[in-house]
């Protein structure tokens, strides 16, 4: 039986040992339990594990750090002690605690190790260096931004009994638990390949599984995927991935953290640091990054006697519940410390970038769309991948079918999806003989997931490669097929530009003519509340547009609809201007006087309200009408959404007519365009349309999880340039 003692403790009458008090500190269930043979409260977790609770010799790291924190508020640590551990970066303040139950009868425990074994311990594992200067000007309440976990299949919670015991998980909420009010998405990004897959995960505007950059901090755990990678190979491909990083993002932050693999034991036994740890050391040192050895800090546990391998992980690799806690615990202190030493009233530090350690840094690997390859056989491009983070891929099960791509550099690869049915693949580098690709690390697994490999390596980088992907014949053994899975395709190089040469209306129609047609049929008698408009466009002179709204009304901008309509209308001159602020609709433009800055300033002829951020509120849209005729008579063009999140209710609820008397923000926008004389274009009924009637799936058409890509924002321009079209 439990019985509550306050508002974050309970005690179980039925615990081995009495009493026993469940604490919940953060997101931490712990068990405070009363030794007799101490006399003193130990504390214990998880708590399931409470019942194997029992008295133990010497105390852990984090009991420590609190001593040395109340040592020194009590004036009774030495200076040099303080010294020390100010050169470790060590987190004075921390984090407060809840009240534990019986605080006033708890003792701490004893010291019962040295202090200098336990200032060595914390100063193994962890090393600041430049620290987290910029995160915690991003982790602000209201501010959305991405902390990234790129890594090995353990980043993606393998091991882990269920995804929120996985060190990530535990490592955000400590990171909301630190920053209040911060709020973002914690995108893993998991692959396989180690190193050399990392530098591709840096890349520039990914534009093949949505982007996930930039982010308040990358932590990147890639050096138990390294195998049999050289030191060159490693530091080549890590610093890749740094200065790719911090030359687009100069802002976020980066930390390096190092898992625990069974043979790296003898090192840590020796005193030393594994080789592949030492490569990602010599890159951390060189550019100030952070790093947790999370490995090690389990390793010493194990060597004392506190933990079994067989507790940290099954199979010697992957962590189990216990593992992954541990690995949680050994970030927090670098989170800790990044708290403690911010300082709100300086700006972020700017990076400057040191000349490179390496000769040949992979500062062009790139993630190349598979739309570039050349396909020949059966393949089905567009479909939906079983698992993240791809957006879409392309599929074939047909022996034989070849993709080809040009590029210039130094190698090749690919990202992929595996699973219970895939098959092998052949590849071909100019013009030589077919070769079974580089078997994958994973093998044939029971469930799909993502997989990175190198296919083809050590190639000269100055010269033109002619590759050549195919689907071999033979099904391997263990699989259920031999289906191929394609995200994209792995260059470290270049790869030549389809529409180079092209004007922009070029590029336009070449995008679209690898597309369906689009087949909408505009509503009689529109135009009508828009005369100077059309006038302008049929008689000539110039016309200026504004879009007011989000980002999708930006991308609505740069969708080249303006050229469109220059091309039916060849005497009027168009400037389309996009004036929006992301997230963003007219419940803020209504405020403040916005309108002025957002659209009076522009003089527009033509203002077109729309987007996906307008919360559904076309009484703030009212306000923004009324605000703009008050001083200017633009004629108007509400637009319903298009884009955004697939779980969005105007696609969840879609329909491709507006009921006339619905509740829905459709028919609420109509009705309102009726009442104050405003032009009206349903957007939503004919861009999902089309998304249906592709036979591909909404990711095909998507770059990121809200926005379109190229493809998708070819869908909005024709459908405006229908709209508008005589």
């Amino acid at each position: 039986m439990k019985i509550p003692i306050n508002e974050c403790a309970v005690i179980d009458l039925d615990a081995p040992v009495l009493p026993a008090y469940e604490a919940v500190v953060g997101r931490t269930v712990c068990w405070l339990v009363w030794c007799e043979h101490c006399r003193e409260w130990h504390e214990h977790g998880p708590a399931e594990g409470h019942r194997e609770a029992h008295c133990q010799d010497g105390d852990s790291l984090g009991d420590w750090v609190r001593t040395q924190r109340g040592l020194r508020r009590k004036g009774e640590l030495s200076e040099e002690r303080i010294k020390a551990l100010d050169e470790l970066g060590f987190a004075w303040d921390g984090l407060a605690r809840r009240p534990r139950p019986g605080d006033r009868q708890t003792k701490r425990l004893k010291l019962r190790l040295r202090w200098d074994s336990m200032y060595n311990e914390l100063a193994a594992y962890l090393h600041v260096r430049a620290g987290l200067p910029n995160c915690p000007h991003r982790l602000k309440p209201g501010m959305w931004i991405n902390t990234v976990f790129l890594g090995s299949a353990t980043t993606d919670g393998q091991g882990a009994s269920k995804p929120h015991l996985s060190y990530p998980s535990e490592v955000m909420g400590y990171l909301r638990a630190t920053f209040p009010g911060s709020s973002g998405g914690a995108p893993v990004i998991a692959g396989g390949a180690g190193s050399w897959w990392a530098a591709f995960c840096a890349a520039r505007g990914q534009a093949v599984y949505g982007q996930h950059l930039p982010g308040a901090i990358m932590f990147v755990e890639v050096a138990t995927d390294d195998g049999d990678a050289t030191e060159d190979q490693v530091c080549a491909a890590l610093e890749g991935m740094v200065r790719q990083l911090w030359t687009a993002y100069s802002t976020m932050d980066i930390v390096f953290l190092y898992g625990l693999r069974k043979e790296h034991l003898e090192a840590y036994k020796e005193g030393r640091l594994p080789a592949v740890i030492q490569w990602h050391e010599k890159i951390a040192e060189h550019y100030g990054i952070p790093s947790v050895n999370m490995g090690q800090f389990v390793a010493r546990k194990v060597q004392a006697g506190e933990l079994t391998l067989e507790a940290f992980s099954k199979d010697g690799i992957h962590p189990t519940d216990r593992g992954h806690a541990l690995y949680a615990e050994a970030i927090k202190p670098l989170i800790a410390q990044c708290k403690a030493a911010f300082k709100p009233e300086q700006s972020p530090p700017k990076r400057i970038l040191p000349p490179p350690l390496t000769s040949a840094p992979m500062i062009q690997a790139q993630c190349v769309p598979y739309e570039l390859a050349q396909q020949k056989g059966d393949w089905r491009v567009g479909q939906r991948s079983p698992v993240a983070p791809f957006r879409h891929v392309l599929v074939s099960d047909t022996p034989g079918a070849t993709l080809a791509l040009r590029f210039k550099g130094a190698g090749i690869g690919m990202f992929e999806v595996i699973g219970p049915d895939t098959g092998d693949l052949e590849f071909s580098i100019d013009g030589g003989q077919w070769k079974t690709c580089p078997k994958r690390n994973q093998g044939i697994p029971k469930d799909f997931r993502s997989n990175s490999r190198p296919v083809a390596q050590g190639l000269d980088p100055k010269r033109w490669h002619e590759f050549q992907l195919r689907v071999a014949a033979k099904q391997p053994e263990g699989s259920e097929g031999r289906v191929a899975r394609i995200g994209c395709l792995l260059v470290d190089g270049e790869v030549a530009d389809p529409y180079v040469g092209k004007t922009p209306l070029e590029r336009l129609d070449a995008i679209y003519a690898a597309m369906n047609p689009l087949r909408y049929t505009p509503p009689v008698g529109r135009w009508q509340r828009i005369p100077r408009t059309m006038q302008r466009l049929r008689e000539g002179g110039r016309l200026k547009i504004v879009l007011l709204g989000d980002s999708i009304m930006g991308q609505t901008t740069g969708s080249g609809f303006a050229l469109l309509l220059e091309r039916l209308y060849p005497k009027v001159e168009i400037e389309a201007i996009a004036s929006v602020r992301g997230s963003t609709g007219c419940w803020w433009y209504k405020d403040e006087n916005r309108v002025e800055d957002y659209v009076l300033k522009h003089r527009p002829d033509l203002l077109m309200i729309g987007g996906i951020s307008q919360r559904n509120d076309v009484d703030s849209i009212r306000e923004v009408i009324h605000q703009v005729r008050a001083k200017q008579q633009p004629e108007i063009l509400l637009m319903t959404p298009a884009f955004g999140f697939e779980e969005s209710d105007f696609i969840k609820e879609w329909t491709y007519s507006i009921k006339p008397n619905g509740t829905d923000y459709r028919a609420r926008l109509q009705r309102l365009a009726a009442e104050e004389g405003c032009e009206f274009v349903d957007m939503t009924g004919p861009w999902w349309q089309y998304v249906q009637d592709s036979g591909k799936t909404y990711g095909w058409f998507r770059g990121d999880a809200v926005h379109a890509n190229e493809r998708g924002t070819q869908i909005l321009a024709r459908i405006l340039e229908k709209y508008f079209a005589p």
